[in-house]
């Protein structure tokens, strides 16, 4: 008797092999990409390996995800067919992701997440980090397209993390660009405009001008938020003079509609009409799935423009078309999807009215129960008052005097908490001192020992006991490199010192880790050559290193950089 999971994997695998059967029985019927020809024709050769034939749909079906999904769909789940039978995780990976993807240009959210999440469970039993992070980058996407803020932030950090720890220069540079988009989505500009910063800062290191174009048109909209519309034509132009020569049309036309928008608020009429022309010109040429968003922008400024123009029956054409438009690229599915976050938002609304109402009857008791409280209260103390009126100066005078004795015994307690502390961090800073005067005189002592061993020459050892010799010096330079007391030092210094590196970097957000190391170490009022010892590094290295962090803190001469560093 099968398992359930036996048979759903039985069905799953029967209808894949349908989907493989249609990708033969009926290739006319879906668009195809001139690029695709040479692939196919490679794909039907009998002596081409499984594993390589895997990797060529899942590459056919990655090419043609955006604007042929359904003929990719139908590769990817070719692809994914066969690497079950190879039982290779990581090809099956692969084709998941690119299903993944394909559902979502298709907006069926449903199917995305559902080969999304298959995709991430096989990648965290592989272990490896780069599929882990293409996965929640893939997650990140579905939940962004669907409008989910908070699930699509959590998928791109981890997604960012994963690089970060990878060192993946420029999928690193598309997770800052996708964070950014996530607070744009949000309205939250300040924090959008940071890391599509950062992202740009990467991705001309990496020279990525697809990236380098993206994030200067996600930088040019935070600008058109803020009302700064000639900041943003600027940021547009840029983007536009790296895409002059691109292929991606829909790319073009969205720098083209957000740069109309801007001359639309400065009232340039005529530029606007221009430049909403020309998108609708490209997002006309382009068979993409994703044009009919860039026709909603399109649409929606043109709107505007003609109603600047005093052209209402036009602006009004526009509007009509947009709708028309929009609902045709609100599929029942996404529809779904914002209806259960919608629900799920009114019923934690409708729980916290219900809280509200019970913590506003508790109120509405405490305050009944308070009153006669206080009506009774009231009743003894007028009772009381009369024989209570000779020792009421004696009562006053005894508590003015208990008041008195209460505030300088605070006062003492006070002082004496904040000597006990400064003793504490005095100790403990001096502790961290003395921690630094050792590494650095035992560095020294090591350095100078194979200066000496090295001085020693062959020709006083053995020629037989010259490997070892060597071997000697080897492992005490090693041990010099590695230096794993002064790593300890600095995330002592990171654990006591939390207060200053905050409000440290809250002034000066730009400071690297060696520069931030560099000041909790000046702070600590160590030598320049004790700070070369602890990093082994050169005296000058050092000196240029203070150069550079006077110019970074903005000190102008004569000013003490140990003395500024005190005062955060």
């Amino acid at each position: 008797m099968k398992s359930c999971l036996e048979i759903q994997i039985l069905i799953k695998q029967i209808f894949i092999k349908l989907l493989a059967v249609i990708c033969l029985v009926l290739p006319a019927q879906l668009p195809a990409q001139d690029n695709s020809n040479q692939i196919r024709n490679e794909l039907g050769d009998p002596g081409l390996p499984r594993v390589e034939k895997i990797k060529q749909l899942n590459n056919l079906a990655r090419k043609l995800n955006k604007d042929s999904t359904n003929q990719a769909l139908v590769y990817g789940h070719e692809a994914y067919l066969l690497s079950l039978n190879q039982s290779d995780k990581k090809l099956q990976v692969a084709s998941l992701l690119n299903l993944s993807e394909g559902y979502l240009y298709n907006d069926i959210y449903e199917q995305a997440l559902q080969y999304g999440y298959s995709a991430l469970d096989l990648a965290e039993k592989t272990g490896d980090t780069l599929l882990l992070a293409d996965c929640n980058t893939n997650l990140g996407w579905v939940f962004f397209d669907a409008e989910n803020t908070s699930f699509a932030m959590q998928y791109h950090r981890e997604a960012y993390y994963l690089n970060m720890a990878s060192d993946r220069k420029k999928q690193i540079a598309l997770s800052l660009n996708a964070i950014g988009l996530i607070f744009q989505l949000r309205n939250e500009n300040d924090s959008a405009k940071i890391y599509f910063e950062k992202a740009l800062m990467k991705a001309r290191e990496e020279k990525m001008n697809a990236t380098i174009s993206a994030t200067l048109n996600n930088l040019g909209i935070c600008e058109n938020y803020f009302g700064r519309y000639r900041e943003a034509l600027s940021y547009f132009e840029n983007a536009l003079s790296i895409k002059s020569n691109s292929s991606d049309l829909l790319a073009v036309a969205e720098t083209q509609n957000q740069m109309a928008f801007s001359y639309l608020k400065i009232k340039n009429y005529t530029l606007a009409d221009s430049l909403l022309k020309n998108s609708r010109s490209l997002i006309n040429k382009s068979t993409s799935n994703s044009r009919k968003e860039k026709l909603l922008d399109n649409l929606h400024i043109s709107s505007q423009l003609y109603e600047g123009l005093g052209q209402y029956e036009k602006a009004f054409e526009n509007l009509r078309e947009y709708t028309k438009v929009s609902n045709q690229i609100i599929s029942r599915n996404k529809m779904d999807v914002v209806a259960t976050m919608k629900l799920k938002r009114e019923s934690q609304d409708k729980e916290n009215q219900i809280k509200e109402l019970n913590l506003s009857r508790d109120l509405r008791v405490f305050q009944r129960n308070a009153f006669i409280a206080g009506m009774i209260l009231l009743i003894i103390i007028g009772f009381l008052l009369y024989r209570s009126m000779r020792q009421v100066q004696k009562r006053r005078n005894d508590q003015e005097e208990f008041k008195q004795k209460m505030i300088q015994q605070d006062l003492q307690n006070t002082v004496t908490e904040k000597e006990v502390l400064n003793s504490k961090l005095e100790y403990k800073n001096a502790d961290l001192k003395y921690y630094a005067l050792y590494i650095s005189q035992r560095n020294e002592l090591i350095r100078v020992f194979i200066e000496e061993l090295k001085l020693l020459g062959v020709q006083d050892i053995k020629k037989e006991n010259t490997p070892e010799f060597n071997k000697v010096i080897r492992k005490f330079q090693q041990n010099l490199e590695i230096n794993s007391d002064a790593q300890e030092f600095n995330e002592s210094v990171d654990e006591m010192h939390k207060d200053f590196f905050f409000n440290l970097m809250k002034k000066f957000p730009g400071l690297t880790d060696n520069e931030r190391r560099l000041c909790a170490q000046i702070r600590l009022n160590l030598s320049i050559k004790e700070i070369a010892s602890i990093n082994n590094i050169s005296v000058k290295s050092v000196e240029m290193a203070r150069y550079r962090l006077r110019k970074q803190l903005n000190l102008q001469t004569g000013e003490d950089l140990n003395e500024f560093l005190k005062a955060f």
